[in-house]
C-alpha cells in the first residue's frame, strides 16, 4: 500500500521535489566552497580560522544566499504582476489579446469586490513582493556583515548598517543581481515566441504559430 502511494505522491510533486533538491545541493555546495575560500582568506590575513559551523553564521555565507534570493523573488513578483496588465504577442506566458477586455467586464458587472477578495485576487504577486521585502532587508543586514568582515581582512575599520545601505558597494551588488534576473526573464519571454520545447508546459506546442499567444495558459 505504501509503495504505490509514495510513487503517486512523487509523480504528482516531482517538479517541486526536484527543484528543492537542487536548491539544497546548491546550498551545501555554496557552504562548503565558501568556507574553503573564506578560510584561505583568513589564513592569508593571519587571522584565526573558522570551522564550517561557525562559517555558516557569517555574513560571507548568509549574504551570498540572500543577495541572490531577493533578486530571484523580485523577478517572479515582477513577472506575475506585469503579466496581469501587459502582454507580449507570441510569448508562451502572456495574456491573450481579449483577456484584458474579459477581465474588465467581469469586474464591472460582477459583485463589487471586498478588500478580502482583492487581496486574494492579487495574493500571488503580494506574496512574492512580501518575500522580496524580507529577503532584501536580510541582504542588507548580512551584506553589511560581509562588508565589515572584508574590512577586517584588510585591517580596515567597520562601517554602520545605515552607511552601508547608501554605499556604492551595496547597490553595486544589488544591480548586478537585478540585471541578471531581468535579462533572463526578458530572454525567456522573447525566445518563447520563436522556439519550442516539446512536452514542456513552459513552451507553446511544437506546431503553434509564432503569433500564437499565451498557449501555456490554455
Amino acid at each position: 500500500m505504501s509503495g504505490p502511494r509514495n510513487r503517486s505522491w512523487l509523480a504528482d510533486n516531482g517538479m517541486s521535489v526536484a527543484l528543492l533538491g537542487l536548491f539544497g545541493l546548491c546550498v551545501l555546495g555554496q557552504g562548503w566552497t565558501g568556507w574553503r575560500a573564506y578560510d584561505q582568506s583568513l589564513g592569508a590575513a593571519h587571522m584565526q580560522r573558522l570551522g564550517l559551523g561557525a562559517y555558516l553564521s557569517t555574513g560571507n555565507f548568509l549574504d551570498g544566499i540572500f543577495s541572490n534570493w531577493q533578486a530571484a523573488i523580485l523577478q517572479l513578483a515582477v513577472l506575475v504582476s506585469f503579466g496581469s496588465v501587459l502582454r507580449q504577442k507570441g510569448a508562451a506566458h502572456s495574456r491573450k489579446e481579449d483577456a484584458s477586455a474579459h477581465r474588465r467586464v467581469h469586474w464591472k458587472f460582477g459583485a463589487r469586490p471586498s478588500v478580502t477578495r482583492w487581496i486574494y485576487a492579487n495574493s500571488l504577486s503580494l506574496a512574492f513582493f512580501a518575500i522580496f521585502v524580507l529577503s532584501f532587508a536580510l541582504h542588507l543586514v548580512f551584506g553589511a556583515m560581509k562588508y565589515n568582515e572584508d574590512q577586517a581582512l584588510q585591517h580596515l575599520p567597520p562601517i554602520g548598517r545605515q552607511a552601508y545601505a547608501v554605499s556604492a558597494a551595496f547597490w553595486f551588488s544589488v544591480f548586478q543581481c537585478w540585471e541578471a534576473e531581468f535579462s533572463a526573464m526578458g530572454l525567456y519571454l522573447v525566445l518563447s515566441i520563436f522556439l519550442r520545447q516539446e512536452g514542456s508546459s513552459e513552451s507553446k506546442p511544437v506546431g503553434a504559430s509564432d503569433d500564437d499567444t499565451g498557449e501555456t495558459n490554455e
